[in-house]
């Protein structure tokens, strides 16, 4: 993980626990294992829909979060 990524999960995962949002209850929402919910925000996996889901629970755009995330990505699912 370097060290923008580091930065950006840490932001992310702020958000989350600001919002009482944990991986667990991500995956659970969107039938994935937590394991890879960490991926996603561990920057190990795009995730498209792994990223929109954080962005709503959080109620922050995905692009504001993932930058890097394609337009085509970065409306709500």
């Amino acid at each position: 993980m370097t060290m923008k990524s580091k930065e950006q999960y840490l932001n992310i995962r702020a958000e989350m626990v600001r919002n009482g949002i944990t991986n667990r209850k991500i995956a659970k929402q969107e039938e994935v294992r937590p394991n890879y919910v960490y991926m996603v925000l561990a920057g190990l996996r795009t995730g498209y829909r792994i990223r929109r889901a954080i962005a709503k629970a959080v109620n922050i755009p995905v692009e504001q979060l993932w930058p890097d995330t394609p337009v085509e990505f970065r409306n709500d699912a």
